[in-house]
Parts: C-alpha cells; sequence; structure tokens
C-alpha cells in the first residue's frame, strides 16, 4: 500500500487540528473548573492504538502514532469451508485449528423433512462448495443443486444475529455439529421462519431452474454475483437480504470485445476496477466488466483458458489448472514461471506470492522463483481447493480426506491436519483474502473502551484523518453494559464528530481503512470516543455527589458556557438554586463522594 504520497500535507493538517483541539479543550476546562471526561477517550499514539485490535492496519515506524494499511495483505483468522458430501459449512479458527461451528445449507439431519440423504457424494442433491466472505466477516455459500432445482445462496453472519424466536439468546450451532433444520410446509424451499440457526441471515433460491450454482463472488459494492454453470449466465443479488438486482447476464461477449466464446462460470473474483473474472473448467477465461453497477450496460469478453480455479494478485488474474497467469493491461498469457505442480484451486497471499498444489503443494514469487515444495502431509488426501489464512500460512481442502491441511506460509512445513464435514469442496474465497486484498483492499482497528459505570451515555466520535481520492475511512459503534454483549449487537455508523444516542458501560469502535484503486493508503491519526456530558456531573466521573455540589457552589457568580454542567437548572446563570437542583439529583446514598 501507498502510504506516504500526501503526508505533508497531512501533517500540517492533524497539527493544526490538534492545536485547536489542545486550545479549545483547555478552555472549557477552565470554563467548567473540572478536569477532562473521565468517560471519553483519546487515542492517538502507539500504546493507543495498541489497546485495539489490529488488522491489516499498522503504526510502524517510521510511520508512528498513526494508522495506515499494511503493506503485506492478510485476513481474518476464519474460514468458512462448504462440505458438499453433507450439506453444512464450517467455520473454521484458522489460529486455534479448530472447527467453531458448523451450519446446515439445506434440511436435516436425517429424518428431517426434506432431507436429502447423499452422505459422502459431492455431485448430487444440494451439494454446497463455493463460499465468499465480504469485508466485514459474513459469509456467502452456494447450494450448487445437481437436481431439476434453482441453486439456494445462503447469508452466515461473522457477528450478530437474527432473534426468530424472540427469546433474547443467540441460538446457534458450536462446534461440529448443526443444528437441525427441517421443511415444515413441504415446499422444497427453506423459508425463514425454518430456520433454526439464528446465525443465518437468510437463504434465497437463485439463477435458473437446473442452472447448476458453480460461481459465486463479491463485488466492490458488497454485492454478490453467482454463476449458472448450464445456462451459462450470471446474476447479480444482494449481500443485505438475496433480492435480485441484476441479470441474467450471459457469458456470450458483446460484439467488438475480444472473443474466445461463451463459457459455463466455474469460478470468480472480482479485481478493484469492478471486473468479473471468471474460470470455466475447460472454456475461456471470463470477463464481465461494470458490476458495481445494478443497470449495467455489461461488457463481456472472453480470453483463451482452459481453466478450474481462479485467484488476483499483482494486477493480474491466475488460474489453475493449466497454471497460467493472466495480465489484463495486454491482454495477453503466460504459463507461471517455477509452478511444476497439479493443481485446481490457486491462491495469491499476501506478498503476491502463487499457491497451488492438489498433492504436492507449491510456492513461487511473481518472478517465477520456486520458494519452496512441500509433499502431502501425512493423514492428507486429493484437495480441489487451497487458501491463504491470516498468518499467510496455507490451508489444502482435503476433498479426499474431510479434513484441512495446513503449511506453514514460510517455508511449507507441515502444520497438521484437522478435521471438517463430509467432502470439504471449497477453492472460492473461503477466507476473505481476495475480498480484503484484491476487490476492496482494506484493514480494521477495534477497540473497546470502558466508559466506568452501567448505562454510560455516549454522546459523538471524533477523528482526524487523510483520505486520498477514491479511499475512506469508515468508523462504526455499538455499546453495551456487558462486553460479552458486545458481539451480538450489529455496528452502526458514525458520522465525524456528529452527536448520536448510544448508551451502555463498554463502547466497541470499528474503523475501517479503505484504499483506492491506486493502492494509496488513508491514514488515521486520532480518535476520541466522547461521553455525553451530564447536568450536575460536574467531575463528569459517572455519577452526582458532594463533590460535584462543590464544585458547582465554586462556580457562583460566574457565567455558564454552552453545555456547562454546573448550570443544573438550566437557567444560564451558576447559583445557590443550582445547587439545590443538583443535590435533588444526587445518585449515590447521602450523596457521599465516590
Amino acid at each position: 500500500m501507498n502510504t506516504t504520497a500526501s503526508r505533508p500535507t497531512s501533517r500540517q493538517i492533524r497539527s493544526a487540528t490538534r492545536d485547536a483541539s489542545l486550545a479549545i479543550g483547555l478552555l472549557t476546562a477552565l470554563s467548567l473548573c473540572t478536569g477532562a471526561n473521565a468517560a471519553s477517550k483519546t487515542y492517538t499514539l502507539d500504546a493507543d492504538f495498541d489497546l485495539g485490535i489490529l488488522s491489516g492496519v499498522n503504526h510502524t515506524a517510521p510511520n508512528n502514532n498513526q494508522l495506515q494499511l499494511n503493506t503485506t495483505g492478510t485476513t481474518f483468522p476464519v474460514m468458512w469451508i462448504a462440505n458438499a458430501g453433507e450439506d453444512t459449512v464450517s467455520k473454521f479458527d484458522t489460529n486455534a485449528n479448530v472447527e467453531l461451528a458448523r451450519y446446515r445449507t439445506w434440511f436435516g439431519p436425517a429424518g428431517q423433512a426434506g432431507h436429502i440423504n447423499h452422505l459422502g457424494d459431492a455431485y448430487s442433491g444440494p451439494a454446497p462448495s463455493r463460499t465468499a466472505v465480504d469485508i466485514n466477516g459474513n459469509a456467502y455459500v452456494l447450494n450448487r443443486w445437481f437436481a431439476n432445482r434453482k441453486p439456494v445462496l445462503l447469508k452466515l453472519l461473522s457477528e450478530g444475529f437474527i432473534d426468530r424466536n424472540g427469546n433474547g439468546i443467540m441460538d446457534t450451532s458450536t462446534g461440529a455439529v448443526p443444528l437441525p433444520m427441517a421443511d415444515t410446509n413441504g415446499n422444497g424451499q427453506i423459508d425463514d421462519n425454518e430456520i433454526t440457526d439464528e446465525r443465518i441471515a437468510w437463504a434465497v433460491q437463485v439463477g435458473d431452474q437446473n442452472g447448476l450454482g458453480r460461481a459465486l463472488c463479491i463485488g466492490t459494492d458488497g454485492n454478490l454475483w453467482v454463476g449458472m454453470f448450464n445456462t451459462q449466465r450470471y446474476y447479480k443479488y444482494s449481500s443485505a437480504d438475496g433480492s435480485v438486482l441484476a441479470g441474467p447476464v450471459q457469458t456470450t461477449p458483446t460484439a467488438g470485445q475480444p472473443s474466445s466464446g461463451s463459457w459455463q462460470p466455474y469460478g470468480c473474483l472480482i479485481d478493484k476496477n469492478g471486473v468479473l473474472w471468471s474460470a470455466s473448467l475447460g472454456g475461456p477465461l471470463g470477463k464481465i466488466s461494470n458490476t458495481a453497477s445494478n443497470t449495467g450496460p455489461y461488457t463481456v469478453a472472453s480470453f483463451p483458458g482452459g481453466m478450474y480455479g481462479i485467484a488476483l494478485g499483482n494486477d493480474k488474474v491466475y488460474t489453475g489448472s493449466n497454471n497460467r497467469v493472466f495480465d489484463p493491461a495486454t491482454n495477453t498469457s503466460a504459463a507461471i514461471g517455477g509452478l511444476g505442480v497439479s493443481s485446481a484451486g490457486i491462491v495469491v497471499d499476501g506478498s503476491g506470492n502463487i499457491i497451488a498444489g492438489t498433492n504436492t503443494v507449491q510456492k513461487v514469487s511473481p518472478a517465477g522463483v520456486t520458494l519452496w515444495t512441500a509433499p502431502l502431509q501425512a493423514g492428507g488426501a486429493y484437495s480441489v481447493g487451497i487458501q491463504v489464512d491470516a498468518n499467510n500460512d496455507i490451508f489444502q481442502i482435503g476433498y479426499g480426506s474431510n479434513r484441512v491441511h495446513k503449511y506453514r506460509g514460510s517455508d511449507g512445513a507441515p502444520l497438521g491436519t484437522f478435521p471438517v464435514g463430509s467432502v470439504p469442496y471449497t477453492y472460492s474465497d473461503a477466507a476473505g483474502f481476495a475480498a480484503r486484498n484484491s476487490t476492496t483492499p482494506t484493514g480494521t482497528w477495534t477497540v473497546t473502551h470502558d466508559g466506568g459505570a452501567a448505562g454510560a451515555a455516549w454522546d459523538r466520535i471524533n477523528w482526524t484523518d487523510s483520505v486520498p481520492a477514491g479511499g475512506a475511512v469508515i468508523v462504526q459503534y455499538r455499546s453495551a453494559d456487558l462486553a460479552a454483549n458486545l458481539p451480538a449487537l450489529p455496528y452502526q455508523t458514525a458520522s465525524k464528530n456528529v452527536p448520536f444516542t448510544a448508551s451502555g458501560r463498554f463502547i466497541q469502535v470499528l474503523t475501517r481503512l479503505n484504499a483506492n484503486t491506486s493502492n494509496d493508503s488513508p491514514l488515521l491519526y486520532d480518535l476520541t470516543i466522547s461521553a455525553k456530558i451530564s447536568a450536575c456531573d460536574v467531575d463528569s466521573d459517572g455519577d452526582v455527589d458532594t463533590i460535584d455540589l462543590a464544585l458547582i457552589r465554586a462556580g457562583i457568580g460566574q457565567t455558564p458556557t454552552a453545555g456547562d454542567t454546573r448550570d443544573g437548572n438550566g437557567d444560564g446563570r451558576i447559583d445557590a438554586r443550582d445547587v439545590r437542583a443538583c443535590t435533588f439529583k444526587c445518585t449515590r446514598s447521602n450523596c457521599a463522594a465516590n
């Protein structure tokens, strides 16, 4: 990421803003005769930023005391693995190497109405395969459907839940046993009231009858493109609710565009320019432009291909099975230098290196240098998919072993094999690596601040940043009296220094930095979480006691400023009536000092 292009101007902006903020803060402190608001917090130094979780961002020297995007890509420490032989998807922790949860993508287990019994068979029934992960960590999984049916697309929430039964508790799977789901009305489709796992946001039929859904990817606008293998069409769907936004878009090239014929979608990814690149199982490399639009026109082209998996990186398109690299700048293709293993899926890591292998795994540099070669480790088996995790380690998706096989990214050392569901068959963007590094280069900083008292009222969030044209800094928040309850709550988006209403002892703030298409990174210099100023709570410690009354008495005869907490009755004066008004507002027994 480019992090220095606009720094001189940004430094000047930061200096001026901080000087102004300090001056205003000093005047406010003097006028209120009190210290800083105890419930508020400013983050601006390295040590402040380290109080939160940095994902894809850093404050590395010489760019200290500010946040910018990493130059080496990363993603979430979670993979979403579709188990085609049992109609489930596994949520797998790539740090702890354990399956966190398993979710049904169709009715089951055996004995439940609507269940399709094809255990161990990846080519009948719903047979989920493709998964995609958005920049917020939500996952989408596509049931391909080897039958005369429409494919089914589901959304799984990374945080929060849909409280369908109204009990206030998140009913969801933990571990390898998914919650059951039955076709209670016998209509052969998943209805909202049939979803029992409250992490599943929605499930919708997509595409064409007997279309065979074999491509799923996320666009620059966060919405989904789904490809139909049999009918050679793409459709666009809303990631919010699964509604159709556009399509069908036929894979026949537009007149005047490069053409190697139409193709059957077999996997896709969308680059930072909104161009969809499609694999085709032996046919051409497909291209659809203008995917951010819901109305088109969509320009379609195709190029010689013959591939299986697909990956993006280094402003290039890489394809598995034929082990080739395509350069969109010149519309030319070449063999991937140094890559000499059989492949199906293919990935690019955070440094731009290319990794592939159905048995033996190999990593090569963009320049064609073989970096390491690792034989299939004990407990492994033939693998279709391959993934990069948050630490740039490598996972083979063990189609033949019902396990995932992990290798150290730096040297290919075997790190173990770990169980998932039946016939894991995922070679799409199962960890969100492409979405976070190629489609929308992004990173986040998440911090939780303790306001010190239950029911703490929050007023606004302000921050100082420098944002290149086409980039973005997005700040979101959520609050609760118990920190453990935060992950179940949705985030709300904050506007810079604009008041909002929120309460709870703990407030969690997620700040996202998005690069522009030139990979210029935004810079975040500081962020301040401000509590609401409550009348009579002069020392801003979350209560009203004798200390506050003493501060009001000391100010008798002074003229209050706007929002002055000493003006307890709001009449524009500080006098004995304010002391009396605030005495009745004491929050502690006998108004004792805390």
